[in-house]
């Protein structure tokens, strides 16, 4: 019997100031209870950029930030169940956000109740990231590689 296989396509920043990073503690599948950056799944019809400021603004309340570049593309899969399978694709874009905001808000039900911070990228490890997170950290060379 073949596996039923859904894609699912993300956008997300990777915002970094100092020795900090910008995660939001993530409570939905397929890695719950993490921390994860700010975006999500591309709506039909959407292109990246606007499915990220979409998406970070959602999240996070951020409506100015710059894209810096294209840091990585980020690719995992998870089951979901019997005979089901999710295929990501997350692609993780640099971005630049000034001056730095410190009263991040968001409505959206991903958000757990840890919210949205800016923490130290040393206090960090790859058992507390979402696996995006970390591929995001080490592209960024901020963490070291660890297969």
């Amino acid at each position: 019997m073949q596996e039923e296989v859904r894609l699912r396509v993300a956008v997300l920043g990777f915002f970094v100031a100092g020795d900090r990073v910008l995660l939001l503690h993530q409570m939905t599948a397929p890695e719950p209870n993490c921390w994860d950056l700010p975006g999500g799944g591309l709506e039909p019809e959407e292109t990246l950029m606007a499915g990220l400021a979409r998406e970070i603004k959602e999240e996070t309340g951020i409506t100015n930030f710059q894209v810096e570049r294209l840091l990585t593309i980020a690719e995992k899969f998870f089951p979901e169940g019997e005979g089901k399978l999710l295929h990501t694709l997350n692609i993780i874009y640099q971005c630049r956000v000034e001056p730095i905001p410190t009263n991040l808000s968001s409505d959206d039900p991903e958000v757990g109740p840890l919210g949205i911070q800016w923490i130290a990228i040393a206090t960090l490890t790859p058992e507390m990231c979402s696996s995006r997170t970390w591929v995001a950290l080490q592209a960024a060379g901020l963490v070291e590689f660890r297969s």
